[in-house]
């Protein structure tokens, strides 16, 4: 009798805690997911300086893949969004692409064009963006407050 009580209550914590587990589970790997996205981009802004070449980061969204290539379209390197995180939005200099596959170009001199990429989890509920800085050439995480 006092095994089935101790079941019980291991059960009915489990049950309540799940939850709250699950959602943390989905935040941690939205973020881990955005920290990649963003060396992604700092790992071709460092490969187009070094080899003072023009970089193309490939971003398809239906894929939740993001490709590094060299102005050739010769593929160097890859990164896929885990599952449960995908691209929700993406946007040059303000405007939002339609298109499945966005391409950012990395000049020679570090600058990159004005982009960001919105990730959300999965079911929509947390996102995370990366946000481009074209003057400094670099990039940043920041959570969406808005939509």
């Amino acid at each position: 009798m006092e095994m089935i009580i101790v079941v019980v209550i291991v059960a009915l914590v489990l049950g309540i805690g799940y939850p709250s587990l699950s959602r943390a589970s989905s935040i941690l790997n939205l973020q881990a997911a955005s920290r990649d996205v963003l060396n992604t981009f700092r790992y071709a802004r460092e490969k187009a300086i070094s080899e003072q070449t023009s970089m193309l980061l490939i971003i398809s969204r239906s894929e939740g893949r993001f490709e590094l290539a060299n102005i050739l379209g010769e593929p160097m390197r890859a990164y896929a969004l885990p599952t449960g995180v995908s691209i929700q939005r993406m946007e040059r200099a303000g405007n939002v692409v339609q298109e499945d596959i966005m391409i950012v170009r990395f000049a020679p001199n570090g600058n990159l064009e004005n982009v960001s990429v919105r990730l959300a989890s999965s079911g929509g509920s947390r996102r995370m963006q990366i946000v481009s800085d074209p003057l400094g050439g670099g990039a940043r995480v920041a959570p969406v407050w808005d939509d």
